[in-house]
């Protein structure tokens, strides 16, 4: 563009002046003139060009690299962490605010071009006027002037926008996760009224962003304009009393004009600031939270590849201030079924995230093969341990995906575990039999379908040490019996150790010793005969689920 202000210079004196005085110009020059307008056009388009490219790779590449970084750090954080942080503002870290980390990279470049753009155009417009560099250097202050104050404006309410945000991502993520709870209640209504106050002060943020923006964008527009006339008046007079050429003056003020572009693209880079550092800030509080997951830091491989015993020291856990597990001492020996029976809220499922290391004790230790599981890396723990939760999981994608997931596996090895998990038929009776897609969160299946191709998902990787959280709750009974009748045969073979957290006495008489939990302290051990002679509060929870069932006959036929 400086350029091009010293050919509009040159093309005024050599071209239109001496048009308009009645004179010749010769066919040479308009040749001359039109090789300087196309060759400075097509630098000009090749620079655009080049910068847009760049800028797009660079930017795009970076906020993959951090989406990547942030997924990563989800995914290594605690349970105690993410149960403080809901996923919808957890998504909206990942997606929007990384989005806004980097979205000024894309005016970046412009305006690094830009800025020596402005400095040679004022280098220009001092050499070729020093009279008339002052309104330019005075436009350059005022600007810069004005966007101090707007980014000063601008960053409390971008911090409050970018939080809005979050939060409606929360509130939504809830209301599509609750969806089915929301319609059989026919509570759309009140849910409607849940999320409206989060939407009204996402919009209440980004009026106030526009009020601001309202009044410094055309200010800033203004500034040029005012700054031209100003030269068209001063330098009038130079022309007059013979001082400054036309040419020059019309170079001049096409310099500030010049100067008026990079401006705007420094102060469009300068606005979108505010923004990126709300998102850096919500980023970087992810980035920065402590690992605390077992074997992030410390990748030690146990002396033995695949653990099969494990035990816990007196270990207390405590969350938000109140004390989920206290002075638990437990020893899972090697080849053995344990059962954990508890009320709820007795603390069973944080001792099945003890056990897998998904938990960590404020006091005590938990050992594995007589190592501490903090010395066994991720890898080694995901080879070795297996665990089939309360709520089953599945992908949206197809049966053999969610079995397999990382591995490679023949067809007939995954028929195997799903025919152990007894839900071979079912898969079999599907329309694309392990292909077929199973919906989000395998919603194309029952709960107990569910609960059975999870464990099959767990039984194909031949876990040493397979928890087991309630993760038959949903099945029907007998077929409960064969499934545990599996299990116990995979045991007595020393294949593997299962925890086994359960209520029904179905499960519990398969267990070789029965840990009861009671306020977050182991109660009672032993078999469950002797639980149910000697415990009378174990004796209670047992035999209040199987007398409260219709169908307890068949039940306790099961457990005999």
């Amino acid at each position: 563009m400086v350029l091009g202000a010293a050919a509009v210079g040159w093309a005024t004196d050599h071209l239109v002046l001496p048009l308009l005085d009645g004179g010749r110009v010769p066919a040479s020059t308009w040749w001359q003139a039109a090789g300087v307008v196309l060759g400075v056009s097509a630098v000009r388009c090749a620079t655009i060009w080049i910068r847009g490219v760049a800028t797009g790779r660079v930017q795009h590449r970076a906020q993959a690299e951090t989406r990547r970084a942030v997924v990563h750090r989800y995914l290594h954080l605690d349970l105690g962490w993410h149960r403080r942080h809901p996923p919808g503002r957890l998504l909206a870290h990942a997606v929007s605010d990384v989005d806004a980390v980097w979205s000024p990279v894309q005016w970046l470049y412009f305006a690094l071009g830009m800025g020596c753009m402005l400095v040679g155009a004022l280098v220009q417009l001092a050499q070729a006027s020093p009279s008339l560099a002052g309104v330019g250097a005075g436009l350059v202050l005022s600007v810069l002037a004005v966007n101090v104050v707007q980014q000063r404006l601008l960053t409390p309410r971008t911090r409050e926008g970018q939080a809005a945000r979050g939060e409606v991502a929360r509130t939504v993520h809830e209301s599509i996760e609750g969806g089915p709870v929301v319609r059989s209640l026919g509570l759309a209504d009140v849910e409607d009224a849940r999320v409206a106050p989060g939407v009204e002060r996402v919009r209440l943020a980004n009026t106030r962003i526009a009020a601001v923006s309202a009044v410094f964008d055309p200010l800033l527009e203004l500034l040029p304009t005012v700054a031209v006339l100003a030269v068209l008046g001063l330098g009038a007079r130079s022309v007059t009393a013979g001082e400054l050429s036309l040419g020059t003056l019309v170079g001049v003020c096409y310099l500030l004009l010049t100067v008026s572009i990079p401006l705007s693209v420094l102060s469009r880079f300068l606005s979108i600031l505010p923004l990126a550092v709300a998102g850096h800030e919500r980023v970087a509080d992810v980035l920065a939270a402590p690992l605390a997951a077992i074997g992030a830091e410390t990748p030690t491989e146990p002396a033995t590849p695949l653990p099969t015993g494990i035990e816990v020291r007196g270990a207390s856990v405590h969350r938000d201030g109140a004390t989920l597990l206290r002075d638990v001492d437990l020893r899972v020996e090697p080849g053995t079924l344990l059962a954990v029976v508890g009320a709820t809220g007795a603390g069973k499922t944080t001792l099945v995230d003890l056990l897998l290391g998904l938990a960590l004790p404020a006091r005590g230790e938990v050992l594995v093969d007589g190592r501490p599981l903090t010395e066994l890396s991720i890898a080694a723990r995901s080879r070795a341990l297996g665990l089939v939760g309360q709520s089953p999981f599945l992908f949206a994608d197809s049966i053999r995906a969610n079995l397999a997931l990382d591995l490679e596996v023949a067809d007939e090895r995954l028929w195997a575990a799903l025919e152990e998990a007894e839900v071979a038929d079912v898969v079999a009776d599907l329309p694309a039999g392990l292909d077929s897609v199973v919906g989000e969160r395998g919603a194309t299946l029952s709960g107990g379908q569910r609960q059975r191709v999870c464990l099959a998902r767990a039984l194909l990787r031949d876990p040493r040490l397979l928890v087991l959280d309630d993760a038959t709750s949903a099945l029907d009974p007998r077929v409960e019996l064969r499934v545990l009748r599996r299990l116990r045969r995979r045991v007595d073979a020393g294949a593997c150790t299962v925890v086994l957290v359960a209520s029904r006495p179905a499960p519990l008489s398969f267990a070789d010793r029965v840990v009861f939990l009671a306020d977050g302290a182991v109660a009672a051990t032993g078999t469950h005969d002797e639980l149910l002679e000697r415990a009378p509060a174990y004796r209670r929870i047992v035999t209040a689920y199987a007398d409260g069932r219709p169908g307890r006959d068949g039940d306790r036929a099961l457990a005999g």
